[in-house]
């Protein structure tokens, strides 16, 4: 079974020795579907609403992978009934075409296999931004001025533990966004980030990318 395997702070620019950061697999930057399994099920959980119909069932099979694999992890671990997970919202709001809650839907199938875990929809995109790995990276202050807490999902008080679900960390900038409105938000739970997987550079590109940090 695959577990969690928890950041090193000092690899990601916006980590904080306070932050508490996990992932499960690896996505090497810039390379293809047959670079690994973690390659081939981002690719295809990244596929766009707008795709063929043959894309969009290899992103539902993607779908049901990462749900599969958090439900295993998740249910042996004692924390995680004690813990509310908010799926990160995609970089378009509800009614874009091109709006995708691939997060929501993963963190749906993990719940339907382990019904007793908490899921709320937190965090809101209120407008259009550009995908961090499509143009210019965002820093989480500008990440979060797109972004709002839903405050009907704070009818029931949010658990010891919040643990935000994106697919991919590269520098951090998403989760600390969401961690600066859920400050805001004055919610106490500990809050936790959880990766599908973590960026990883071929020989070729790692100079660029240490020289970002």
């Amino acid at each position: 079974m695959t577990r969690p395997i928890q950041l090193d702070n000092d690899c990601y620019r916006y980590l904080d020795e306070g932050d508490f950061c996990y992932h499960f697999l690896e996505y090497t930057s810039g390379g293809g579907f047959g670079v690994s399994q973690g390659n081939q099920q981002i690719l295809n959980l990244k596929k766009r609403p707008s795709s063929s119909e043959r894309e969009l069932y290899y992103k539902g099979k993607s779908v049901a992978f990462w749900g599969d694999l958090l439900a295993s992890a998740l249910n042996l671990t004692a924390a995680s009934v004690n813990s509310t997970f908010v799926p990160m919202p995609c970089s378009k709001p509800v009614g874009h075409v091109d709006y995708d809650d691939r997060m929501l839907k993963v963190l749906r199938r993990m719940s339907r296999l382990t019904p007793q875990l908490d899921v709320r929809e937190l965090l809101v995109q209120d407008a259009s931004r550009t995908s961090q790995h499509e143009g210019e990276r965002l820093s989480p202050e500008q990440i979060a001025s797109y972004m709002s807490i839903n405050q009907d999902a704070l009818a029931a008080p949010i658990k010891d533990y919040l643990i935000v679900v994106d697919d991919v960390i590269t520098m951090g900038a998403s989760f600390k966004a969401a961690k600066i409105l859920i400050e805001r938000a004055n919610i106490s739970s500990q809050v936790v980030g959880l990766f599908l997987a973590k960026t990883v550079w071929p020989a070729s590109e790692l100079d660029d990318w240490l020289g970002a940090l």
